[in-house]
């Protein structure tokens, strides 16, 4: 499964991973002049999800490709919060 993104100003459906398995409940943020993507990622799943996280540039170039792991325990999904210059990520844990 592919997990894309739509940047309105950018006009343009490009994918953020194209990993193994599936991807879902995909959030985004905006800090630092960049964006941060998470979401939950079962590519290794066994049978734990996992919180992914990506950045991508203004121009939408995926600096991340397929994302760097960041949570892999049981989580469900994420949160962003995000300022000019800080950004909060919260995970739902399955218990």
């Amino acid at each position: 499964m592919i997990l894309s993104l739509l940047l309105v100003f950018i006009n343009a459906d490009f994918p953020i991973s194209t990993a193994y398995l599936s991807q879902h409940y995909s959030v985004v943020g905006f800090a630092n002049g960049q964006y941060y993507v998470f979401w939950t990622d079962l590519r290794y799943y066994s049978p734990d999800r996992s919180i992914f996280g990506a950045r991508v540039a203004n121009d939408g170039t995926v600096l991340d490709p397929d994302g760097k792991v960041l949570i892999r325990d049981r989580t469900i999904k994420a949160s962003v919060g995000f300022g000019s210059e800080n950004i909060l990520v919260v995970v739902q844990d399955s218990c």
